[in-house]
């Protein structure tokens, strides 16, 4: 696997995954901590489609974010990089934040929930 990928990896995974399965955790009650309860509670009073409206949003949200992140990375190239192994994965790519989407992006080959999102 390329560094470039590797990094994908990390950001489909442990950044855009990781917050998908949270709101999913608190929508199904699993987190007991007494904020994510009461949003547990609230998220009861929501129809089927509503929740599932919810989660495009949230989706939709997060994704954004990690792309202006991205976007950002590679604006500030001669003040900031990031190193995989040694390598500068900016240099690697023709625009980091492009390599989110498509059949062969990031999404689609390293998250749980694909490029469509929860």
């Amino acid at each position: 696997m390329s560094n470039l990928d590797k990094f994908g990896k990390l950001i489909a995974e442990d950044l855009r995954d990781s917050a998908l399965n949270r709101c999913l955790d608190i929508e199904a009650g699993t987190i007991k901590s007494y904020d994510c309860l009461e949003l547990t509670k609230e998220f009861s009073q929501f129809t089927e489609s509503q929740l599932q409206i919810i989660n495009r949003l949230v989706t939709k949200c997060i994704d954004t974010g990690i792309h202006d992140f991205l976007f950002a990375i590679e604006e500030a190239q001669d003040e900031l990089s990031i190193l995989v192994n040694g390598e500068n994965i900016a240099e690697k790519s023709d625009g980091l934040q492009g390599e989110l989407f498509t059949e062969d992006g990031w999404y689609e080959r390293f998250s749980e929930h694909k490029e469509t999102g929860i």
